[in-house]
């Protein structure tokens, strides 16, 4: 592997390596705006120009590979102007529009502005071309005039969507981007324009005008949309979520997400939320503290014993499923968690980037863990005859399925765990609070067995606490407490209990998550993801 020195700083990198990323390991900044790390480099805006020591001109960092003993200076003389003077030459027809942009606070035209210093304009307004201003393209809106023909848009959707809908349009200064007769974007990545754009040129339609993002607090999460399980930022301001945005993970999603992902923001914040307990008395449902549904829970499955059943939501954390199982473990009752051939599901795909057609983000966790074991046709078969007395849902979907439910109206007793509020919930005994998965600490593990963190980033509502919790609760009124007060605390339980995550830790999972082997009859990686 070559070493190379970078502003005094010594670095041995892979072969083929380029000098910006290179840079990027040490943590120096080279300014770009064409170059992105999970898109070909194009090397058209000459922002990244550096000075190598032999070569007798500047090189762009994006396309120069490290070679053995190479000294790199971003930041001399020769480098800084060279910069500087690219910046100006973007900065001739652009609007200078900070003030009323959506991406003030996270644009590199303004950042680089400001570093550089350029706060006089060498050009009269007046004088600078005219570009259509606002495009409503569906999902995006384009700004032409902010437009810095990075390409980024026109590679996106060649490279990743194969849609090739952006492209270059007329020539010199009335060069802009475009889609052919300004069509609407229609797939599900619209949103990734908006990010892979590093100006006020491509914006959110659902998040233009919303909010200004130094208001905003981000959280590291794992999308609940799918089995694929994607990297994001949550983005929340006084508890109340704003957007949710990919955060790059090479091994899971890039630098990418779908957009049906990116909605389910929308969820957190409905008002329809189960924000109580509640249990259904002589005269209906009646508002009851948590700690006394807790009480009615577990009475009815003292009672009940082994004629008690559970099912499991691959909608919760690995931590919550661990609980559940623990739960039916102790009082002997049936558990599995979902209709279908789960294993199948998990690994089918919706389209050739990144949805999936399981639609829940823990199926593979649910089965390392050994949660189907009895099947749900049985146990439904069982609720049918009546020899369940006590049924404990992790979550309502279940409740949603019509052959389900003439089932389930047979048995006694009926506990559910929900998180929002609906018609479903009618057929339940005792409702329980549950938090959502952006307001909860855990785990999820994806179609690959990666085992991933995700963080609380906003406060659950009203008494909604994560399901873990609420079942520790229980377990604590049958005297057979769970000796963990913590979400790490639950997954070193789990971890020393279920086969293939021994010696995993919940600190060092860190950001990216760890992958495990693949377990007997799954897909290997590579060929899930083809």
């Amino acid at each position: 592997m070559p070493k190379c020195t970078i502003d005094g700083r010594e670095i041995e990198v892979p072969a083929g390596t380029t000098v910006i990323r290179a840079a990027d390991e040490l943590g120096i900044r080279i300014p770009r705006f064409c170059w992105h790390p999970d898109l070909a480099v194009d090397g058209n805006c000459r922002m990244c120009q550096v000075e190598i020591e032999k070569m007798p001109k500047l090189q762009i960092a994006c396309n120069t590979q490290v070679t053995e003993g190479m000294v790199v200076h971003t930041k001399s003389p020769r480098a800084a102007e060279a910069q500087r003077t690219t910046l100006e030459f973007l900065l001739i027809n652009h609007p200078i529009d900070c003030p009323v942009c959506d991406q003030a606070g996270e644009c590199y035209l303004q950042d680089q502005y400001m570093d550089h210093g350029l706060y006089g304009s060498k050009v009269e307004v007046e004088d600078k071309v005219r570009k259509r201003k606002v495009v409503d393209l569906g999902p995006i809106m384009l700004d032409a005039e902010r437009c810095v023909l990075c390409s980024r848009c026109i590679r996106f959707e060649r490279e990743v969507t194969g849609t090739n809908l952006f492209e270059f349009v007329n020539r010199g200064a009335h060069t802009q981007i475009s889609t052919f007769e300004n069509r609407p974007i229609t797939h599900d990545y619209a949103g990734n324009l908006a990010d892979v754009c590093p100006v006020g040129a491509l914006l959110s339609h659902d998040f233009r005008f919303k909010m200004r993002v130094w208001f905003l607090k981000t959280h590291d999460s794992v999308c609940p949309g799918c089995s694929t399980g994607c990297n994001v930022f949550v983005d929340e301001r006084d508890g109340e979520v704003q957007r949710l945005r990919p955060r790059r993970n090479p091994d899971v999603n890039k630098s990418w997400m779908c957009d049906p992902g990116r909605a389910l923001y929308k969820q957190i914040a409905v008002t329809e939320r189960v924000t109580g307990a509640r249990a259904r008395g002589a005269a209906g449902w009646e508002g009851v503290t948590v700690a006394a549904a807790l009480d009615r829970v577990a009475s009815a499955l003292k009672d009940a014993g082994a004629a008690s059943a559970f099912l499991a939501s691959p909608q919760g954390t690995n931590e919550d499923v661990f609980a559940f199982k623990a739960l039916a473990d102790a009082v002997g009752g049936k558990l599995d968690f979902r209709v279908g051939d789960p294993q199948k599901k998990v690994r089918e795909r919706i389209d050739h980037v990144l949805q999936r057609a399981d639609r829940n983000p823990n199926t593979q966790g649910c089965l390392d863990q050994g949660v189907g074991r009895d099947g749900v046709d049985a146990i439904l078969a069982a609720c049918r005859a009546g020899s369940v007395k006590a049924l404990v849902l992790q979550g309502p979907e279940i409740l949603r399925v019509p052959e389900a439910v003439d089932a389930i109206a047979k048995v006694p007793f009926v506990a559910v765990m929900a998180t929002h509020e609906g018609p479903e919930l009618d057929r339940a005994t005792v409702v329980l609070p549950a938090a959502l998965w952006a307001e909860a600490e855990g785990t999820f593990t994806n179609f690959e067995r990666r085992v991933q963190r995700l963080k609380a980033a906003v406060p659950p509502p009203g008494d909604a606490q994560p399901r873990w919790e609420l079942l520790a609760g229980v377990l604590q009124r049958l005297g057979q407490p769970l000796a963990a007060a913590t979400a790490r605390e639950v997954f070193a339980l789990l971890a020393k209990a279920t086969p293939g995550y021994a010696g995993l830790d919940y600190r060092a999972l860190g950001a990216l998550g760890k992958a495990l082997p693949p377990a007997e009859g799954t897909l290997p990686a590579q060929e899930a993801r083809a």
